[in-house]
């Protein structure tokens, strides 16, 4: 792949927003995609920056698939609608991008999109970027400062709205739940990317730190700038 394949990429995907993934960790991924094409799950996607890069590789690969969960702020038979329609904003980024045939969302959380991930299926790249405490459990209650920051109106279930507070889904989330449900698909040899490693998000780097580093089972292939990358050695 040449520089200038990668800069034109990068210079459409930018405008895409996503405030922590700068040009470098774009490229690792864009790379690290091409040497390793196949089946790619993507845990975390917004509004799509990482998506068009993993899914522009795989589109140059020629071989292979992209699946991008996220809930998109549809959790628990509700929607939580705010100034911004990210589903849309999604959608019309990859369709833009003419990635339909390469790219496949599920919208769902880490734990209800796994139960649509068949049985038998292994994954060669993994990359984790959702949730990123470390492991939240119980009602999810909504601060003040993101509901004034989002411009959350509030939540849309059974056709009506209602205010922030009266909805409230439990269920656990976190980098450790994304882990430790997806990261077994991946086959021996395969790759598991996770973002964010840096103290502003400790519960990812203590996934990292704890499950990762010490064990047997990965070979660190990189760890710098706040990204990580593993292989699967067993």
């Amino acid at each position: 792949m040449s520089d200038k394949v990668f800069n034109d990429i990068w210079n459409r995907a930018k405008h895409i927003a996503s405030p922590y993934m700068p040009k470098e960790h774009a490229e690792l991924l864009y790379r690290t995609t091409l040497q390793n094409p196949g089946t790619i799950v993507e845990i975390g996607s917004w509004h799509g920056r990482s998506s068009v890069i993993l899914g522009s590789a795989v589109k140059s690969s020629g071989k292979g698939h992209l699946y991008c969960f996220d809930h998109w702020n549809l959790i628990e038979g509700a929607e939580c609608i705010m100034s911004q329609d990210i589903w849309k904003i999604w959608n019309d980024h990859i369709a833009e991008w003419q990635l339909q045939e390469v790219v496949t969302p599920g919208r769902a959380y880490s734990q209800k999109a796994v139960e649509q991930w068949p049985a038998d299926k292994t994954i060669n790249l993994l990359f984790i970027d959702g949730w990123h405490e470390y492991l939240e459990s119980g009602p999810l209650i909504i601060p003040a400062g993101d509901i004034k920051e989002y411009g959350i109106e509030g939540w849309l279930k059974d056709g009506k709205m209602i205010p922030p507070h009266k909805h409230q889904p439990s269920f656990d989330r976190g980098a450790k739940v994304d882990f430790d449900v997806w990261a077994p698909k991946i086959e021996t040899g395969g790759i598991l990317v996770m973002h964010d490693l840096n103290p502003d998000f400790p519960g990812v780097l203590k996934v990292w730190q704890e499950d990762i580093e010490p064990s047997n089972e990965w070979t660190i292939i990189y760890n710098e700038n706040n990204i990580g990358v593993a292989q699967k050695s067993k």
